[in-house]
């Protein structure tokens, strides 16, 4: 049984997808297969210190729990310290009622698929296996080694500085991360969904539902807004006239010569403006790995998603919602001269139920 969606596994707290003995059996996998510290983060769920708990059983003392904090910052702790893995506790823009469990590698990026097969094979062998009594360790040490790491992926932008702009955390894990970067920046900033309470997270907020923050850029003159999902690694920008800029057009303004990668779900528009400035364009399968594995062999630098997943090698390994915001906005908030007009062509998309996903190729029908 593959555990393991294209972010983890994840799914509805208690249930057969995720509950207490599969997040046990994960941590004592790790602990089994992975040396040295294993780093966990985690979002404002209020299933959170129940995941923990579950995983102190497989880590015990292995395992440090730095806290709540975004998954770009479990990137950057595993690049600062000698953890082999990590874990990140959240099921990111879903509902406060599903929680989920990323497994980052050492470089701070997802592990590969035949890592990943391994796990989920050792998973069944892992199910009942002693429970270790120790309790995880603790460090408040994450929040400055993160705001560190996000401070390099914008040095010399000091175009922010004095912009009002205003920032929708989702009643996530990138509230106090979000204020702490915005202030080194002096950027004059606006926050809201930042009063999280365990069960408020994504709701009515966030990259999903940009609605609020659409407002108050409007009523607060503000340049741009910039909505994070739960665990704060996904954007959604807003421009001044309280318009929200398409994942596509994101895409265009971050975008560098010589290649771009995008996804299967980018529209046809995106592809056509980037020829247009002399710039290759390749789609991947839907998700971040993915994204990046193309990115890593063709050399190219920028790579992601319409939803607003968005890598960029000279950053951070996973991407961060906010430091794509500000890297967009780094080039001039004056969005729309930027992008020239750029309008994605009519598309919809529909999301089908299917009791089993085998591949395309071993479907003769489709074939």
């Amino acid at each position: 049984m593959n555990r393991f969606g294209t972010d983890g596994i994840r799914g509805r707290w208690g249930s057969d997808e995720l509950n207490s003995e599969i997040a046990r059996a994960l941590a004592t996998v790790l602990a089994q297969e992975f040396s040295g510290p294993i780093p966990i983060v985690r979002d404002t769920r209020a299933s959170g210190p129940e995941v923990l708990a579950a995983l102190a059983e497989g880590l015990g003392s292995r395992g440090i729990d730095y806290g709540v904090l975004p998954t770009p910052a479990l990137s950057a702790i595993l690049a600062a310290t000698p953890a082999e893995v990590g874990i990140a506790v959240t099921a990111s823009h879903n509902p406060w009622h599903d929680n989920g469990l990323k497994v980052l590698g050492g470089d701070g990026g997802k592990l590969s698929p035949d890592q990943e097969a391994t796990i989920d094979f050792l998973l069944g062998e892992a199910f009942g296996a002693d429970r270790s009594q120790e309790p995880l360790q603790k460090s408040e040490s994450g929040g400055k080694i993160y705001l560190t790491a996000q401070q390099a992926c914008l040095e010399g932008v000091r175009c922010l500085a004095g912009q009002k702009i205003a920032v929708d955390a989702a009643n996530g894990a990138g509230g106090l991360s979000s204020r702490r970067l915005l202030a080194s920046l002096g950027v004059d900033a606006i926050f809201l969904g930042d009063t999280p309470n365990g069960m408020n997270i994504n709701a009515g907020v966030g990259a999903l539902h940009p609605e609020e923050l659409q407002r108050v850029v409007v009523e607060q003159g503000c340049a741009a807004g910039i909505a994070l999902d739960g665990d704060a690694d996904r954007c959604t920008l807003v421009n001044h006239r309280g318009e929200v800029v398409h994942g596509d057009a994101l895409l265009l303004l971050l975008a560098q010569p010589p290649g771009l990668v995008g996804t299967v779900m980018c529209n046809s528009a995106l592809e056509e403006a980037l020829s247009a400035k002399g710039i290759a364009f390749h789609r991947s399968p839907v998700g971040d790995r993915n994204v990046q594995m193309a990115m890593q062999s063709r050399g190219w630098r920028v790579g992601g998603e319409p939803s607003g997943h968005v890598l960029m090698t000279d950053a951070l390994p996973t991407g961060d919602g906010l430091i794509t915001g500000l890297r967009a906005l780094s080039g001039g908030a004056n969005l729309e001269d930027r992008l020239q007009g750029f309008a994605p062509y009519p598309d919809a998309q529909v999301a089908v139920p299917v009791p089993s996903k085998p591949p395309l190729e071993e479907l003769m029908q489709v074939q």
